[in-house]
């Protein structure tokens, strides 16, 4: 049983969410995304969740004080139910980093996922989607039978509008501006483990295990 909880970090399309998901099968850790936390608080209408649903709406940024407390909330419950977590998409800024240090009873391991921008761009371009069932294919990794058609419903595949190579680039170049100040919080503490996340999803949450 792993006793600790692990923070994952990395740009857009390093494996993050696929990789504590598997994790997540293998063992007592629950897989805790930022995403599917807010969509649930936002699906029951809590107090909360009426705040990230109108800030999601008017196309703003989630303030660091909603964000905190939603997460805040999921961690505690999971504490009182004596369970340990992965943290995927959380903190985004050294102020989240630093309200997360500051409570009481969490101990964490910084998992960092490593991928050169050339590999994520490759990964995210070569990305298909289904138009009707949203089943996602790669050209590359994981391509349909038939090309540009989904197996599961022979529906047309489409390239998402954000996963061309230019805007991938981009939203690279946003990631390491907006991150470094987190990363330089973390990359000096003995919790801090850099993965090399190049190889495929399973291999690295084995080399995720072995670190931990």
């Amino acid at each position: 049983m792993i006793k600790t909880n692990l923070i994952f970090m990395g740009a857009p399309g390093a494996g993050k969410g696929t990789v504590a998901g598997i994790i997540s099968q293998e063992t007592n850790l629950v897989h805790l995304s930022t995403g599917n936390i807010f969509r649930n608080e936002i699906k029951n209408q809590t107090e909360l969740g009426k705040q990230v649903e109108y800030y999601v709406n008017s196309g703003g940024y989630v303030p660091d004080e909603v964000t905190n407390n939603i997460v805040l909330n999921a961690i505690n419950n999971l504490k009182n139910q004596g369970k340990y977590f992965i943290l995927d998409g959380y903190p985004r800024t050294k102020e989240q980093a630093e309200f997360l240090k500051n409570q009481t009873g969490f101990t964490f391991k910084i998992i960092k996922l490593n991928v050169p921008n050339e590999v994520i761009i490759e990964r995210l371009s070569g990305r298909r989607l289904c138009k009707l069932c949203g089943t996602s294919y790669h050209v590359k990794f994981q391509p349909p039978k038939t090309p540009g058609i989904c197996d599961l419903d022979q529906n047309e595949l489409f390239t998402r509008e954000d996963d061309s190579e230019q805007k991938i680039a981009t939203r690279l170049k946003v990631y390491q501006e907006q991150t470094k100040p987190l990363l330089d919080f973390y990359e000096t503490q003995a919790n801090f483990i850099s993965i090399d996340a190049v190889d495929s999803p399973k291999e690295v949450s084995e080399k995720v295990l072995e670190k931990i």
